[in-house]
């Protein structure tokens, strides 16, 4: 595939408000998905009440990436914890309009978990970003 100058995959994670938030940028394919996994899955066992997915800076979202937000989504049923994606652009909700999966994700929870983190309260960075460019 190439390098591409916003391809660069990265997170940054931190806690406020009860509500994780996850900022991914650049390219989230078979490649990248796999640490997004292992990143959800630790954030998700230190029992946070709500799990938001930010994916304003996400450039690309293969199908890899969408199974992972999937199951994310199942997992946080399954635990009793929120999960939302808030940020999606144009290709990403594309993608979930063609595998009639929209409906899994309610675009306004992203936003309520959102306007819940960004209250003006202390932040806690866990310090988790890294960046792979696949």
């Amino acid at each position: 595939m190439g390098f591409h100058p916003g391809g660069l995959f990265g997170i940054q994670l931190d806690c406020r408000n009860g509500v994780a938030r996850l900022a991914l940028r650049g390219e989230l394919d078979m490649a990248t998905a796999r640490k997004l996994e292992e990143h959800l899955m630790l954030v998700e066992q230190d029992g946070v009440g709500a799990v938001l997915v930010d994916l304003r800076d996400l450039t690309f979202v293969d199908s890899t990436g969408l199974h992972t937000f999937l199951r994310a989504k199942s997992r946080a049923a399954d635990n009793g914890h929120r999960f939302a994606l808030v940020g999606a652009n144009g290709q990403l909700k594309r993608i979930l309009e063609v595998t009639a999966t929209q409906e899994e994700f309610d675009e306004q929870e992203g936003v309520r978990l959102l306007a819940q983190f960004t209250r003006s309260s202390p932040r806690t960075s866990v310090g988790a970003e890294w960046s792979s460019d696949g």
